[in-house]
């Protein structure tokens, strides 16, 4: 991989963890807890300070590999006195070792205010709930930015305007190459059917047409016009669109994939997607009328070793570009975004993902030249992506992670006790050693696919 490459990544991994623990400080400060440590990355320090009002330790560490917020009283077995009961904030951000094999200290009684077992449980969940929601604010900011610089033409309806059409003949004729896609015939939006009704009504007299031709990297394309004499013979050249054969038409407004609620292009393509490696029930509004269109098919295509369904219509572009539709666009986004983290994991359990659709780090960091190729959109989207994954992982109830702290939490609120400190110490230690080792093994396959 190439070094400049290696640096985006751990610029942006290094963005988004500190933005998470950041978030985790603020709010535990505005809870009145006292932050020992807020430090970015694992490992040795390679640059610290103190704070002087605070006695917080700021550190920066030598493996950009995460980061963490060290609070007083986090484990709920420090013994405290006096300004903390050690000579300066470092020392008891380092030595965590002798706390709990000592009898404890009476605790100073305003200290003691500032230690994070002694918060109530909401505030407890709030400086947990902070860290994961600032990822998916950052998210949805970003997602802001990504659909105003994408402008009017990329806010896309559900409204069908036309199907894939490609000329599939390895020869090329009167300018046509294989792969090339049907954008218009005599200025009218495409579908194959269309493509007959033309070619019986023009008789042998040549009509216009402009093609879609992609570049092999799929970053840019060109629109040529031409004039082509067809008959009914070289339908055979080209390949219609299943959903089109499928009883889908233009003018239809898809509302919903299968049990899915759909308004935007993004978030019916993310269903189609997922969902439509099989055949899916489409509902649309079809002359005013809701009309659900069973079993519509699509094209499959195989990416990372997964069958997704891909979409194969065109849609029409939003009438209006004003701050509602751009807000209801990055909404969709966003929301698409979160759903399609959980699918991934519904996936990974149903067994239709296998060990290499997941990366880690390693494998995320070989995929930026790919993401470079499309520019700044390419790299916002890219950290979008990776900040809203961040987020919601972070909010599921898995050991070690602030979804679990959550999880313990709620059910204190339920049980009106807290759980007990062994129990939850073994929770969180059996769930970090789970998640290392699926690290590990995770690291490896990106390893091996370099």
């Amino acid at each position: 991989m190439n070094f400049l490459y290696i640096l985006y990544a751990i610029l942006i991994f290094g963005f988004l963890i500190f933005i998470h623990e950041f978030a985790h400080f603020i709010v535990a400060r505005l809870c009145g807890v006292k932050v020992l440590e807020f430090a970015i990355g694992m490992g040795p320090k390679l640059i610290s300070w103190t704070g002087k009002k605070s006695g917080t330790v700021y550190a920066l560490r030598l493996f950009p590999i995460g980061g963490f917020v060290n609070m007083l009283g986090e484990n709920g077995m420090e013994g405290v006195q006096g300004d903390n009961g050690m000579e300066d904030a470092e020392k008891a951000a380092d030595d965590e070792t002798t706390a709990d094999e000592e009898a404890p200290i009476e605790m100073d009684p305003e200290l003691a205010k500032q230690a994070y077992c002694n918060q109530n449980v909401w505030k407890r969940i709030a400086i947990s709930v902070a860290g994961p929601a600032m990822n998916i604010f950052v998210g949805f900011i970003l997602m802001l930015v990504l659909v105003l610089m994408g402008g009017h033409h990329s806010l896309l309806t559900t409204h069908v305007g036309g199907f894939h059409v490609v000329y599939n003949a390895e020869e090329s004729v009167q300018g046509m190459q294989k792969g090339d896609y049907l954008y218009s015939i005599e200025g009218q939006n495409v579908s194959y059917n269309r493509l007959r009704e033309q070619i019986l009504k023009s008789q042998g007299a040549p009509f216009q047409i402009v093609i879609q031709r992609i570049n092999e990297a799929g970053t840019d394309s060109e629109f040529i016009e031409l004039d082509v004499i067809l008959t009914e013979e070289d339908l055979d050249l080209f390949i219609g669109s299943a959903s089109e054969q499928s009883g889908l038409q233009i003018g239809d407004v898809i509302v919903k994939v299968n049990s899915v609620p759909v308004s935007t292009q993004y978030h019916m393509s993310q269903e189609i997607m997922f969902q439509g490696y099989r055949p899916v029930d489409l509902t649309v509004i079809r002359n005013g009328e809701r009309v659900v269109l069973p079993d519509v098919r699509f094209p499959n295509v195989s990416e990372s070793g997964v069958v997704v369904g891909n979409v194969d219509f065109r849609v029409y572009a939003e009438e209006k570009f004003d701050f509602g539709t751009v807000l209801k666009h990055t909404w969709s986004r966003s929301i698409a975004t979160v759903k399609s983290v959980y699918d991934s994991i519904f996936g990974l359990f149903t067994k239709r993902f296998g060990m290499e659709a997941i990366s880690g780090p390693i494998g995320i960091t070989s995929q930026m030249k790919d993401v470079v190729q499309f520019g700044i959109a390419g790299i916002l989207s890219f950290v979008t992506l990776i900040s809203i994954n961040l987020g919601v992982m972070n909010l599921l109830p898995i050991p070690a992670l602030d979804g679990c702290h959550i999880l313990i939490y709620l059910i204190e609120v339920v049980r009106r006790k807290p759980m007990k400190k062994e129990l939850e110490a073994v929770i969180n230690f059996v769930g970090l050693i789970l998640l290392l080792s699926l690290a590990v093994l995770v690291a490896i396959k990106d390893i091996i696919a370099l």
